[in-house]
C-alpha cells in the first residue's frame, strides 16, 4: 500500500467481513497518507474494537519497505478512526497483521 493508497484484501477495500476479532472488533478500512508535522505518514484504521466486559483488544501491526514494524491496539467497542504516525525512506506498507492472521499488500 503506498501513501495515498487504501488497503485492499482480493481487490475489496471493505475489510470489515474477513479482518476481525474476538468480541465483534473489526475493521472497516485502512489508509496510508502524508502528515504534515512531526511525522511523514499516517495509517488510518478505520476499526471498533472487541465489546463485553474483559474482552481485550484487537491488535494490528503494519510492517512498511524498509522493514520497520508499527503497531496498535484497538480497545474501544465503538467505531472510530485509530492513527499510527511514522516516518520512513521507504514508507509503502507491505505487510499487516492482525491478531493471529496475516497478509502481504
Amino acid at each position: 500500500m503506498q501513501p495515498n493508497e487504501a488497503a485492499a484484501i482480493d481487490g475489496n477495500t471493505d475489510l470489515s467481513t474477513c479482518m476481525v476479532a474476538n468480541g465483534g472488533a473489526k475493521v472497516y478500512g485502512i489508509t496510508l497518507t502524508g502528515s504534515p508535522g512531526i511525522y511523514d505518514y499516517v495509517v488510518n484504521v478505520d476499526a471498533q474494537g472487541p465489546s463485553g466486559f474483559g474482552s481485550g483488544s484487537m491488535y494490528l501491526a503494519f510492517t512498511d519497505q524498509s522493514g520497520d514494524t508499527y503497531y496498535l491496539s484497538i480497545y474501544s467497542s465503538s467505531r472510530s478512526v485509530h492513527t499510527v504516525r511514522y516516518n520512513s525512506q521507504q514508507p509503502a506498507i507491505v505487510k499487516m497483521w492482525w491478531s493471529d492472521y496475516s497478509f502481504d499488500v
